[in-house]
């Protein structure tokens, strides 16, 4: 699978913003296997080492909250047009549409949507890729961003926003209260009040092309190497239950035939690339949810019986499940 990348622009506002945590920035960059010529050079960086990135800072940052606060003052101006079509918007409601509707062209292989339920509004987010780990400050720093549009329309929006984190840690350094923060959950989440979704977004004279960012959607989507779409959606479904090549190959605007001829075309079957993420994904799982019995995690992957997962793994991984964990928490203290 070609490796995942984000737009070069997501640096925009850390390096600037580093002095200011005690950070030296080419150290940062540098931590991560980037550097100022990469992102000078390029529109593109690999997600992993943006991630990285991210962790070294808020690990070390002087301020608990730094990542949170780099999202929070970021410059929607250098989303380009996406940063366009957001400030552009009449409402809050419609500015985060617009960033759910568009954000694949900003990052790879991650899931960012908005959903509308029960009085609530949620905009939930995470990266796909499981070996993309740590990510806990990628996804304050992510949040923050969401954060700042909400703040935009409701200047005081943070007296009423709840936040969720992947992550079990709890060492946010957010200004509060832990009833409003949720730990370990399937994605990253800013939710707020409904009634929030018709305030006014400040006034702009400026014009998006949200025909054209769909163009560029559709461009994006049929460059992509087919398996690498399925394998996003795969993982984006892997806990909601079965996972039907139909229903996929439809989603992407395939039919099933001629999805499996592009799978064939990389040498793959579609059994041997649900295999591939369910095993790449169980290895996540071992690391970030060790209370999750074999069991419960077989589960989560879509095996109906542990034992053909135990087997899977065991093929996969060259040991069981129970060795690997065992090995994976020992390693992890």
């Amino acid at each position: 699978m070609s490796q995942p990348a984000v737009q070069a622009e997501a640096l925009c506002g850390w390096t600037d913003s580093m002095p200011a945590f005690g950070i030296e920035p080419d150290e940062a960059l540098a931590r991560a296997g980037l550097d100022n010529d990469d992102v000078a050079t390029s529109n593109r960086i690999s997600l992993k080492r943006f991630a990285r990135m991210a962790e070294s800072v808020g690990e070390r940052a002087n301020h608990p909250a730094a990542t949170w606060t780099i999202g929070l003052n970021y410059d929607l101006a250098q989303l380009g047009e996406i940063g366009t079509a957001i400030t552009s918007a009449q409402t809050l409601g419609a500015a985060l549409r617009r960033f759910a509707d568009h954000f694949e062209l900003l990052q790879d292989s991650t899931t960012l949507d908005f959903q509308v339920k029960d009085g609530t509004a949620t905009v939930n987010y995470r990266i796909l890729d499981p070996d993309i780990w740590p990510r806990h400050h990628d996804a304050m720093f992510s949040l923050g961003i969401v954060a700042r549009i909400v703040r935009m329309a409701v200047p005081d929006a943070m007296d009423e926003i709840e936040l969720g984190f992947e992550c079990a840690r709890r060492d946010t350094g957010l200004a509060m209260p832990l009833s409003r923060l949720s730990f370990g959950g399937e994605v990253n989440s800013l939710s707020l009040p409904v009634a929030m979704l018709d305030a006014a977004m400040p006034p702009s004279e400026a014009r998006c092309n949200l025909k054209g960012l769909s163009t560029q959607i559709a461009r994006k989507r049929r460059a992509e190497p087919a398996r690498d779409r399925l394998a996003a959606m795969i993982f984006a479904r892997m806990s909601q239950g079965e996972i039907n090549q139909d229903e996929l190959a439809s989603e992407i605007g395939m039919s099933s035939r001629t999805m499996r001829r592009r799978l064939a075309e990389a040498h793959l079957t579609f059994q041997q690339l649900l295999d591939e993420c369910r095993m790449r994904q169980a290895m996540l799982e071992f690391r970030t949810r060790p209370e999750c019995s074999i069991a419960q995690v077989a589960l989560r992957l879509g095996y109906a019986e542990h034992s053909n997962f135990t087997r899977a793994f065991t093929r996969w991984v060259g040991v069981p499940p129970q060795r690997y964990r065992a090995d994976t928490l020992q390693s992890q203290h």
